[in-house]
C-alpha cells in the first residue's frame, strides 16, 4: 500500500494531468450524459414509460456517482495524495460502494421488467406500476445500503483510501468472510438473475417472431420486432455495464485471496477508471442503440449549439409522424407514386 501511494505521489506532472485530465473527461460525460437521459425522458411523453422509470433511476445514481465520488478522485490524480480528510474518505467510500450496487441492482430489476414484459405480459401489469416501481426503486437503494453501511462498523478495514485506486473504498482483503457474502449476495446473484432473464427474453423473441413470421401476422409481428430492439438496447446496456465491472470483480477477488494488495498500479488505476466509467457508458448505447432517446438528444444539445438546429429537426419530426397516417393513393393520381 505504501508503495503505491509513493507512487501516486511521486509521478510525473504530464502524467498526473494527464490521468485527471482523462477522469475528468470521464466525469463531465457521466454527468452530462445522465442528466440528459433524465432530461429526455421528462421532455417526451412516449419516453414516460414504467419501463423507463427504472432508467431514470439508474441515471440518477450514475449522476450522483459522478457529483459525490468522481469529482474527488481528479483531485486525487491531480495532486497525487488524498486531501480531504479521514472522515470523508469514509463517506466517499461509502458512496461509491453504495452507489454502485445501486446500479447492478437497478439493471437486475430492470431485467426482471423485460422478462415480465415479454416472456410473461399477462402479469406485467399486475407486477409492474407506478407505485410499485418506486417501491422497488426503494427496495434496491435498502439492499445497497445493507452492503454498504456494515464496513463502518469493522474494527479491522473499513473504509480507506486505496492510492492504486485513486478513491476511498471497502478494503475487500481484511475481512474475508463479509467480501464473499457481498460478493454472492449482492454481485453474484444478481448477475445470475440478469443473465437467466435475458436469455428467457432473447429466446421468447426469436420463437415469437418465427411463429407470427409463419403466420403472415405483420402488425404483431411489428410488435414483437419493437420489444426486441427495446431488448436489444437494456441487453447492450448491460453487457457494457459487464464489461466495466467483471475486471473490477476480479481484481478483488484476487487481494481478497492475497490477503493483500499484490497487483501493478496500473491494474489498480484501471480498476477505478472501470468503476466510474460503468456510470459514463448507458446514455451513449441509449443514443446508439434507441431512435427516441437518440433524437431527443439531437433536440437537447442542438438547442444547446445551435437553436435553429431545433425548428429543422422538430419539422422533420413532425412531418416522420403524419407520414405514416397519409391515405393510400391509387396509381396514377399522384406523382410520388
Amino acid at each position: 500500500m505504501e508503495s503505491l501511494s509513493k507512487q501516486l505521489l511521486n509521478r510525473a506532472p504530464p502524467v498526473a494531468l494527464a490521468e485527471a485530465a482523462c477522469l475528468l473527461v470521464i466525469n463531465i460525460a457521466a454527468f452530462v450524459g445522465n442528466l440528459s437521459v433524465c432530461y429526455a425522458v421528462y421532455r417526451c411523453q412516449r419516453l414516460r414509460t414504467l419501463a423507463n422509470t427504472f432508467l431514470v433511476a439508474l441515471a440518477v445514481s450514475d449522476i450522483l456517482m459522478s457529483t459525490c465520488c468522481m469529482t474527488f478522485s481528479v483531485v486525487v490524480l491531480y495532486l497525487g495524495c488524498w486531501p480531504f480528510g479521514e472522515s470523508f474518505c469514509s463517506f466517499h467510500g461509502f458512496c461509491v460502494f453504495t452507489f454502485g450496487l445501486v446500479s447492478l441492482h437497478s439493471m437486475a430489476v430492470i431485467a426482471i421488467s423485460r422478462y415480465f414484459r415479454v416472456v410473461k405480459p399477462n402479469k406485467y401489469n399486475d407486477v409492474f406500476k407506478a407505485r410499485r416501481n418506486l417501491l422497488y426503486i426503494m427496495v434496491v437503494w435498502c439492499i445497497a445500503f445493507l452492503g454498504s453501511v456494515p464496513p463502518f462498523f469493522f474494527k479491522k478495514g473499513g473504509y480507506e483510501f486505496q492510492a492504486g485506486k485513486a478513491m476511498c473504498l471497502y478494503t475487500f482483503h481484511t475481512n474475508i468472510g463479509y467480501t464473499a457474502f457481498i460478493e454472492v449476495v449482492d454481485i453474484s446473484i444478481p448477475l445470475t438473475i440478469i443473465l437467466f432473464c435475458y436469455f428467457k427474453v432473447f429466446y421468447t423473441v426469436s420463437r415469437t417472431n418465427q411463429v407470427f413470421s409463419r403466420e403472415r401476422n405483420p402488425q404483431q409481428l411489428r410488435a414483437h420486432v419493437e420489444e426486441a430492439k427495446v431488448t436489444k438496447t437494456l441487453a447492450t446496456a448491460m453487457a457494457g455495464f459487464a464489461c466495466c465491472w467483471i475486471p473490477v470483480l476480479v481484481i478483488d477477488y484476487i487481494d481478497a485471496i492475497n490477503g493483500a494488495v499484490t497487483l501493478s498500479r496500473r491494474s489498480y488505476l484501471t480498476y477505478g477508471f472501470l468503476v466510474y466509467l460503468s456510470g459514463t457508458v448507458n446514455p451513449f448505447i441509449y443514443g446508439a442503440t434507441n431512435k427516441r432517446f437518440r433524437r431527443e438528444f439531437k433536440l437537447i444539445f442542438g438547442k444547446l449549439l445551435c437553436p435553429k438546429f431545433v425548428e429543422c429537426a422538430r419539422n422533420n419530426d413532425e412531418n416522420s409522424e403524419v407520414e405514416p397516417h397519409r391515405p393510400r393513393v391509387t396509381k396514377g393520381t399522384s406523382q410520388d407514386q
